[in-house]
């Protein structure tokens, strides 16, 4: 049976036909003669991905890119379909992730495979990812640089400032100011250190004896440790001793005490008692002062004129001296030329007159004897008068003593009795 001569030609043409549409999917790496497996993945963008962009595992290729369109929900995401060759299952949480797979920016799907005992079935839609690109990877790596230069840039002009503000006229001066008085600082250190080498050289010999009086010091503390331990002992022991003592009784009573106290007190002041009375009896205070004055005047007296109160037949005791404390016996005539001072005290160094101690006086009289400051009080020709004036001293100068004078120079105390007595 012979074909016709179209039939010969039309089979042809299919056949060629078909080794083109063959042809043409192996160029773009699809070959009807193997299984292929497809898979489904949904990205934002696909920067770059196209048809026939190369799917690999661990940098081998696998597989191509079949198609890319945009999803039905109309959001602008993309759908990429892609087939894998032979038998290779996908693991369940395998991310299909777009990259650069050389550096004129071709992109390709990088398989993430992970270690999983289930497998995605045909068609699935696996999770996707994209890598950043270089410009991401490039404004990544350059950002701490950025951030660098501007805080450079800040300390610059920070830097700027100061140094624009130290050099100006004002600041010159004071920094010169500052040197100069930094170098007079240094100056004096080094005299200062150069007077204390002198120091330590004129006074070598002392300090090598204050070294060698703290070594032995030091070795009398050593060799009475045994004691100062036994001190230290004795201090334990008083406080072991103070610490077994109860306080808190003993606090009760001293409160007891102190309240006892005040309340004696209390009645001493408001003049309760006798001895509240003998305080706060004043009349009686200037009765004791009045009779202590009166009893001193009277030994006085006895002292100087024993024949009036005792009698001796065998002895002539010389003219008599009558004391009298209100002067109404005293000669007037011859009083005159006698006066009296309290004599105060006697001190080393010169005392001020208007110091407190002398207070309650009105004059101060100071003289200066045989090296000694003497400060005097008073000054009249009534002895009754100076001895209120000496009672009054000796509460404050329990060594008070009266002095008296005769044309300003002094006599004994037992002449001018005797003589204002006559």
């Amino acid at each position: 049976m012979k074909l016709a001569g179209y039939t010969k030609l039309g089979i042809l043409i299919i056949v060629s036909f078909a080794i083109l549409i063959w042809g043409i999917n192996y160029l773009k790496g699809i070959d009807f003669f193997n299984k292929n497996t497809s898979y489904i993945v949904i990205y934002d963008r696909v920067d770059g991905l196209v048809e026939s962009s190369a799917v690999t595992i661990n940098g081998y290729e696998v597989g191509q890119v079949k198609s890319i369109k945009f999803s039905d929900k109309n959001d602008g995401t993309l759908i990429v379909t892609f087939f894998l060759e032979g038998e290779f299952k996908i693991p369940v949480g395998t991310t299909a992730r777009i990259v650069s797979s050389d550096l004129m920016g071709t992109k390709s799907i990088k398989l993430q495979v992970t270690q999983s005992l289930q497998y995605h079935e045909p068609n699935d839609t696996i999770p996707g990812s994209i890598e950043s690109d270089l410009k991401e990877q490039v404004s990544m790596q350059v950002l701490p640089l950025k951030n660098k230069a501007e805080q450079l840039l800040a300390s610059l002009d920070s830097a700027i400032t100061v140094v624009t503000y130290v050099f100006n006229e004002e600041a010159r001066q004071n920094l010169s100011e500052s040197f100069e008085r930094i170098n007079n600082t240094i100056l004096n250190l080094e005299q200062a250190s150069g007077e204390f080498n002198d120091l330590l050289s004129s006074e070598k010999q002392n300090v090598k004896s204050i070294i060698g009086n703290l070594e032995q010091v030091s070795g009398n503390l050593n060799d009475n440790s045994d004691e100062i331990s036994t001190i230290f002992k004795n201090f334990a022991n008083i406080s072991d001793s103070i610490a077994s003592v109860d306080i808190q009784t003993m606090l009760e009573q001293l409160a007891v005490s102190a309240h006892g106290l005040k309340t004696v007190i209390t009645k001493l002041n408001e003049g309760e008692g006798s001895a509240g009375k003998l305080l706060n009896d004043e009349e009686l205070y200037n009765n004791l002062n009045s009779l202590s004055a009166s009893l001193d005047l009277l030994m006085k007296d006895i002292r100087n004129n024993p024949k009036r109160y005792v009698q001796f037949s065998a002895f002539d005791l010389g003219k008599d001296i009558y004391i009298s404390p209100r002067g109404g016996s005293v000669n007037e005539s011859t009083s005159e030329k006698y006066n009296f001072k309290v004599h105060l005290i006697s001190s080393p160094t010169k005392l001020d007159t208007s110091n407190v101690i002398f207070k309650d006086f009105d004059l101060i009289e100071e003289v200066f004897v045989t090296g000694m400051y003497n400060y005097m009080t008073g000054n009249t020709s009534s002895f009754s008068e100076i001895t209120k004036l000496h009672t009054q001293a000796k509460s404050i100068f329990p060594e008070a003593s009266i002095i008296s004078f005769k044309n300003n120079r002094r006599i004994r105390l037992e002449k001018a009795l005797r003589k204002i007595s006559n």
